[in-house]
């Protein structure tokens, strides 16, 4: 069963607020509603350490390190929402 809490993955998100900065290195994968974050509905980012390639939210900073590789939609509770498929820049430099 992939959902287990046990799951690694499933213990790489974390959730914080809106209004709160996202750490450096860190990137928004999705929106989420927390009774710790001020306001109604999605009040608060999904957020990860990204791998090599990661599917992350149009307003997400973008690592040092990565590129964006094209645009993207990201399926969610309301719809598809825009998002960036990103890539760690590994092209040698000149």
């Amino acid at each position: 069963m992939t959902d287990r809490v046990d799951n690694p993955k499933a213990r790489m998100n974390r959730v914080i607020c809106r209004s709160a900065p996202v750490p450096d290195g860190w990137v928004v994968v999705g929106e989420h509603h927390s009774p710790a974050c001020d306001g109604d509905g999605a009040n608060a980012w999904v957020i990860k350490r990204p791998g090599r390639r990661e599917v992350v939210c149009a307003g997400s900073p973008i690592p040092d390190g990565y590129r964006r590789v094209r645009e993207t939609e990201i399926a969610g509770a309301d719809g598809a929402a825009k998002g960036w498929l990103i890539e760690r820049d590994e092209r040698p430099e000149s």
